[in-house]
């Protein structure tokens, strides 16, 4: 009897996301993108900035640098989480000769512990430490509390005559007469043996939950970390459910314009939720597919046809304000797509990858003369004449 076809997985691998030593203060990366724009050929006084951060308010200095630099407030391009609205690419055209789009989710830092995730709220009363990008923590953190329940309910362990266990509860398994609808569903094939005719059988079963004899790759693959498996009962699996061992099927949880981010991340939840540092691997997830996106979108569109574009992705991390120093930010560039109204140059055909966007904004001046001095220009504002302004007859 011949074998039942089974469509194949396909697998998306993502890019090297680095951060070290390509960390740029935004008082020095808001002049150095100006003086790239200048370097491309973009126009001055014509250039229209936009901008796709979150809504918190830890963004606000890096949106004021922007608009200091530019001599005009960024358009408003972006939702929750770092998401680019695509659907506001005329718009923003329409409003300048030259285009600048600059995406980025965001993550606190702490620079005395090295964690990620946690900012300081200055407007709260006391000390008060929150997450800081609530949207993308509020997205991941059912996925977390599952992988965390799994990780204290899934047990190996080794029976008297020496053969290696896994005790799994029945709803982390995905079986033929009763498939797991939502939550997280193990990768039993990568773990325990399977018989000659490819069933996955457990060699006993009590109320909630089977036991299978692992493979012997998976204890050779845990016995290198140095594992010393008990008897008895044993112990949970713990750090040992690695991403490789399991998936979430799940119907998506939100239902605002955060399933956006929702989706982007849901195929990488196993990454997130594994990394030592969930909200950063969330962030970094959510700007390369982030880009990706926008960058075909550009391309299947005409909105910017014509004009003078220049559109970086990348990381904004912020720090809060500790020993006497202010609140800051730093931009982490990961990639650039260019557009030139004479011409695109080959070597801008393609996007630009970290590295080279990097180098690129590292080789541009930090001192940006033509900047708008913010103070003189809200005096004027002041000093304007009141104009008489009333309703139409």
């Amino acid at each position: 009897m011949p074998n039942k076809y089974q469509k194949p997985s396909i697998i998306r691998k993502l890019a090297p996301f680095r951060i070290d030593d390509r960390a740029i203060s935004y008082a020095e990366f808001a002049p150095k993108l100006y003086n790239l724009c200048m370097t491309l050929g973009f126009r001055k006084g014509l250039i229209m900035p936009s901008r796709a951060f979150c809504s918190d308010e830890n963004q606000g200095w890096p949106i004021i640098l922007l608009t200091k630099h530019f001599g005009t407030f960024p358009f408003n391009h972006g939702r929750v989480g770092g998401i680019v609205a695509i659907d506001r690419h005329g718009p923003h055209a329409h409003h300048g000769e030259d285009s600048v789009l600059v995406q980025a989710s965001h993550v606190g830092y702490d620079p005395h512990t090295g964690v990620y995730g946690k900012c300081t709220r200055p407007k709260m009363a006391g000390t008060c430490i929150s997450n800081s990008c609530g949207k993308i923590t509020h997205v991941i953190t059912p996925y977390l509390e599952q992988y965390r329940f799994a990780q204290e309910r899934i047990f190996l362990h080794r029976d008297d005559k020496g053969m290696y266990l896994i005790t799994v509860k029945n709803s982390f398994i995905d079986f033929d007469s009763h498939p797991v609808k939502n939550g997280l569903v193990l990768h039993l094939e990568n773990i325990v043996k399977m018989s000659e005719n490819g069933k996955i059988m457990p060699i006993a079963a009590i109320s909630t939950s089977q036991t299978y004899e692992v493979a012997e790759e998976f204890r050779k693959r845990i016995d290198a970390t140095g594992y010393i498996w008990k008897t008895g009962e044993g112990e949970c699996i713990g750090k040992y459910l690695s991403e490789d061992l399991f998936y979430f099927r799940e119907d998506l949880h939100e239902t605002d314009e955060s399933i956006l981010l929702e989706r982007n991340l849901i195929e990488f939840m196993p990454i997130i939720v594994t990394s030592r540092n969930p909200s950063l691997r969330a962030a970094k997830i959510n700007i390369q597919l982030e880009f990706a996106r926008t960058v075909e979108s550009i391309r299947r569109g005409s909105e910017y046809a014509g004009k003078n574009l220049l559109y970086i992705a990348g990381l904004n991390i912020d720090i809060s304000e500790y020993e006497g120093y202010p609140a800051t930010t730093y931009f982490v560039p990961w990639a650039a797509h260019i557009q030139l109204k004479d011409g695109t140059p080959e070597k801008y055909s393609k996007p630009l990858e970290q590295d080279a966007i990097y180098t690129f904004l590292m080789e541009q001046d930090s001192i940006n003369p033509e900047q708008a001095d913010l103070k003189e220009e809200i005096g004027r504002m002041l000093a304007a004449p009141r104009f008489d302004i009333r309703s139409p007859h």
